[in-house]
């Protein structure tokens, strides 16, 4: 196993990226759970520190830890809810870890692009394709159950977003 660094992570997100069914099912094994947290964290770091520089002002630090602890807990959210969906219709026939590693490196390699303002459009359907990518090369699954999979994931996702609203809503009214 190959420690993280520069040249791994270079050369993981290069596979993943250029490549990525063949990335899931040669080299996916060798990826650790520690090593895709790395690389979702240099990538989260990466993506947090140019969003901040495209909105400067004050409370820059602020604004970049908030932006890297969101793009670092919609995966585990997205991991976790995808785990459910996993469990719910397969029992539990994959370990958390290895789904966490197809949610981590996926995001990990979309984070990238994604500082680019407006550039979800393409980036989110993105990291739904390479998180169907990873379940099917990755762990297996059939094309059928790894749609399935990603859609019931994504749409509680997203449920989960929009019932958070009211919360931050709440949230903007108390006192600072």
């Amino acid at each position: 196993m190959e420690h993280l660094s520069a040249r791994f992570y270079a050369h993981t997100l290069t596979a993943l990226l250029i490549r990525p069914g063949t990335f899931f099912s040669t080299r996916f094994e060798q990826i650790s759970s520690w090593q895709a947290v790395g690389i979702l964290a240099i990538s989260g770091l990466l993506f947090s520190a140019t969003g901040t520089l495209l909105a400067p002002g004050t409370a820059t630090l602020t604004r970049g830890a908030i932006l890297f602890i969101n793009a670092i807990g919609m995966v585990g959210i997205a991991a976790g809810i995808g785990y459910l969906a996993v469990v719910a219709s397969t029992g539990r026939r994959y370990p958390f870890s290895r789904l966490w590693n197809v949610f981590s490196l996926s995001s990990g390699a979309v984070l990238l692009l994604a500082w680019i303002p407006s550039a979800f459009i393409f980036t989110e359907p993105w990291k739904w394709w390479l998180i169907g990518t990873g379940l099917v090369n990755g762990l297996g699954m059939t094309r059928a159950r790894a749609a399935i999979i990603v859609g019931l994931t994504f749409g509680a996702t997203v449920m989960v977003i929009y019932s958070m609203i009211p919360l931050v809503n709440l949230a903007r009214g108390l006192p600072m």
